[in-house]
């Protein structure tokens, strides 16, 4: 009878399981990636935006100013 369950195929099989479980996060890291280079390309456009609302009111007061 052979055995079934010997160390040589554990190792195989939990070598494979490993593969597929970082492949499978690497997957995941990428889309993580393009959501978060989205949010921040987002972010950093509310702040320019955000900047130059301010800059304007501030040239505003130094014309009223003068």
């Amino acid at each position: 009878m052979k055995v079934i369950l010997s160390e040589r195929n554990i190792v195989i099989v939990l070598f494979v399981m490993v593969l597929v479980t970082f492949s499978l996060a690497q997957e995941d890291s990428k889309e993580m990636e393009k959501g978060l280079n989205a949010v921040s390309a987002t972010s950093t456009s509310f702040k320019l935006a955000k900047n130059t609302a301010t800059d304007s009111t501030l040239q505003s007061v130094d014309i009223n100013k003068q």
